[in-house]
């Protein structure tokens, strides 16, 4: 947030020119590869007219462990030499960094005397009446930090820098929040308990500061001295603590802005070597780009060409051109990659997808940092507040490709989403319809999904994915597919170490079999879904049999959840029976209701060759069949009069022919879930499924449905033994919605929470690797 006009003097108290010395920065290392670089390339009379043209009153300069660019800058009136100090605690070989304000060139000879023990170095400061402060303060330098180092911090520092703008919101938002637990009689006792002089200082004030290394973002954090008029005023404030931080943190854009200008600088100084090796750290991450490397090479140096360009636009502009590159490649990628088996055709226009990825990958290394020093920040207030986390449910984003599709994956979110939980609950779709409680991604594409007409998945900006992830500040993803939408938030929660819950509703491999016939297109679509919920932190499945199922393929997952159907009980129920509706159909006769999508991968050419073998040997049974899909035509054409086709139901119309119907069938041996089941269900209405997958978990066997093996005898054999007995229909189908009516999607949901708070708490795996 940034700060309106104070009244006071603002300085930015953390910057640097090219005057700084070794590299400490975690961008400026990347350039060098071991080679000596410096921090910055910003002249110093020019950070000084940056910083004076962003409205700062006085100007200093804080470059790593020398004052040299800051004695060029002595002849301006406003301004004071100060310097960044890298100081090491003894005991442990951790590090901080130290500010120091308003020194000469004695106090800097021995500040650079005593870096080597921070307690020497800070009773030196104390005794010299020299201004310090600790920068960025929950940063770890050498080590992880824990209660035991901020204690010594406390003690040591009674300034904290509380808004440094390189700095992710979270850690910065962190050092503030410590430093207010604090007074004086908690500092004496942290002083006692590590044999420590008690502290001069009472309590920790703050201070801001850019912390700019690029002239990418000078003056964007200062700090304010109320009532001063001159730099020595201001130094007097700032010893007394008289000051407060305003101003940004840091933002994935700016900090990627300053790397783009500290490799253009590096360029314009000859040292192109260093800028490409920077730019290469700035790369897709290493498991994905190992992937893309072999098939489509030559793609490091790609960025290095735009480099003048990138170097010398703001941040706006950069972003812009990066996006439109990477937009235009990737829809170019799909629109190659033609309207066959995508695992196949994709292999063509790799180069292109990789080409794309290219130009965004400067931001997901950004982000990926901030990702990291974020789940620190989390980590360490869990060690210092332990069980001080936010009482209610986690924050949830469930990223559901097809979202606007008619099928039982996307219902059931969307039922969930219907609940309205608020923040707790977000539902991402990709290209859909605006609706109350759901993030509609913009795609920068389509994927025609292969042997499923009509279906077209929406392919999503990586980036813009990425973005909404890091400020929703979820607690947990949940990916409802490995679809376009799907994978993107997959990437998005190993890159910010989110944990992400892959849910497990479809057998790709069993359905691109069926659909095409083709075992080795199966295999790879096989090879290509495993991968995916390998890197998930855990799998939800619907039954313990799905996740049996998946271990015997070799699915290397450590942790399984299931998670059980949900519906709509009020919706679906037998109340709704309509016996004008079921005249209408049957004419008398009793009617088996199939409801899905009609494809092949449903089973339904074996429905329809039982179903007229059935026909050929009774009258008084009709088969309903509601949905629609690539099936239809052709089903419709072999069973003609023997059958009703309705077309695609939804709402009151879909529940009042469910509840007139006397009997639900479901042959299919590839689903995972069976939405239509539990519908069924709820409607009163026994069921015969086959034992695997899904739609078996979504009845009780033997007591709301037949569960029976698969075979066309056996499975028909059973729908005659509830046509012929109708106590034993009847019985059945009050014990379906007796079972239905515990399956509520309220129930469901806080599943999913509890779900996700598993995953959340201490010592549980939450980060996989791409």
């Amino acid at each position: 947030m940034r700060a309106e006009r104070e009244d006071g003097a603002r300085v930015d108290l953390h910057l640097h020119s090219r005057a700084s010395g070794t590299a400490t920065n975690i961008w400026v290392q990347g350039l060098g590869d071991g080679v000596g670089v410096r921090e910055s390339y910003t002249p110093p009379e020019e950070a000084y007219r940056t910083a004076k043209r962003a409205g700062m009153d006085f100007v200093t300069l804080t470059d790593h462990e020398t004052i040299e660019g800051a004695l060029t800058l002595v002849h301006h009136a406003d301004f004071f030499v100060s310097e960044e100090v890298s100081a090491r605690f003894p005991e442990d070989g951790t590090c901080v960094d130290v500010l120091i304000y308003g020194l000469d060139a004695e106090v800097h000879a021995e500040a650079q005397s005593r870096r080597g023990d921070v307690y020497g170095l800070v009773d030196y400061l104390r005794e010299a009446g020299v201004v310090h402060a600790l920068a960025h303060p929950v940063y770890d330098l050498g080590g992880p930090l824990d209660r035991r180092g901020i204690e010594r911090r406390l003690v040591l520092f009674g300034l904290w820098e509380f808004v440094n703008g390189s700095r992710p919101y979270r850690q910065n938002l962190l050092a503030r929040e410590i430093a207010q637990t604090v007074g004086a009689t908690e500092l004496r006792q942290m002083a006692l308990r590590h044999g420590l002089p008690t502290p001069p200082h009472a309590e920790i004030s703050g201070i801001g500061g850019s912390d700019d290394h690029g002239r990418a973002y000078v003056a964007a954090a200062w700090t304010v001295a109320p009532g001063v008029r001159t730099k020595e005023e201001f130094l007097e404030a700032l010893a007394a603590g008289e000051v407060y931080p305003a101003g940004e943190d840091g933002s994935v854009g700016k900090v990627t802005q300053a790397a783009f200008r500290l490799a253009g600088a590096a360029v314009e100084e000859g040292e192109g070597g260093q800028a490409a090796g920077f730019l290469r750290r700035l790369s897709l991450p290493e498991g994905i780009s190992r992937r893309l490397r072999a098939a489509a090479p030559g793609q490091d140096g790609k960025l290095l060409r735009y480099l003048p360009l990138l170097a010398r636009a703001d941040e706006a502009t950069t972003r812009s051109l990066l996006t439109a590159g990477y937009e235009d490649r990737i829809a170019k990628a799909f629109k190659d990659s033609g309207g066959g088996f995508p695992a196949l055709d994709f292999l063509g226009s790799i180069g292109g997808f990789m080409d794309g990825h290219v130009f965004i990958a400067p931001y997901l290394a950004v982000h990926a940092y901030f990702g990291r020093e974020t789940v620190k920040a989390r980590e360490l207030r869990r060690e210092l507040w332990p069980g001080a986390e936010p009482e209610g449910s986690p924050r949830i984003a469930m990223f559901v490709d097809g979202l606007d599709e008619v099928h039982g994956v996307a219902t059931m979110y969307r039922n969930i989403q219907s609940l309205d939980l608020g923040d707790d609950l977000k539902v991402v779709g990709c290209g859909v319809a605006e609706a109350p409680g759901v993030v509609n991604v913009r795609p920068i594409s389509h994927l025609r999904v292969p042997l499923y007409e009509g279906l077209r998945l929406g392919v999503p900006s990586l980036l813009e994915v990425l973005d909404h992830v890091a400020e929703g500040e979820y607690d947990a993803l949940h990916v409802a597919a490995p679809g376009p939408l799907g994978l993107a938030a997959l990437i998005s929660g190993l890159v910010l170490g989110i944990p992400v819950v892959g849910a497990y509703h479809t057998e790709f491999g069993a359905y691109a079999r069926a659909l095409s016939g083709d075992a080795m297109i199966a295999e790879i679509v096989e090879v290509a879904v495993r991968e995916f919920y390998e890197r998930c932190t855990a799998v939800a499945v619907s039954s313990q049999a799905v996740e049996l199922a998946l271990r015997n393929r070799g699915y290397r997952i450590q942790n399984f959840e299931v998670l059980k159907n949900g519906v709509d009980a009020d919706l679906f129920d037998p109340a709704k029976r309509d016996p004008d509706l079921r005249e209408a159909l049957g004419k008398g006769r009793k009617l088996l209701l199939y409801a899905g999508r009609l494809s092949r991968e449903k089973g339904l050419e074996r429905l329809a060759s039982g179903y007229s073998e059935l026909r050929e040997r009774r009258d008084d049974v009709h088969l309903v069949v509601a949905g629609d899909g690539p099936y239809r035509e052709e089903m419709q054409a072999a069973l003609g009069e023997l059958a009703t086709f309705t077309g695609f139901l939804k709402g009151e119309e879909l529940a009042r022919l469910f509840a007139s119907c006397d009997l639900f069938v479901f042959p299919s041996t590839t689903d995972t879930l069976g939405r239509a089941v539990i519908e069924a269900q709820a409607s009163g209405l026994p069921a015969v499924v086959h034992d695997v997958g899904g739609p078996k978990e979504c009845i009780r066997p033997g007591i709301s449905g037949f569960s029976v093996a698969s075979g066309e005898v056996e499975f028909f054999g059973r729908i005659e033994l509830l046509l012929d007995d109708a106590w034993l229909r009847e019985r059945m189908g009050h014990a379906a919605r007796e079972f239905a009516e515990t399956l509520s999607w309220q129930a469901v949901m806080d599943d999913l929470s509890a779900l996700h708070s598993r995953l959340l708490r201490p010592g549980a795996r939450t980060h996989a690797t791409l």
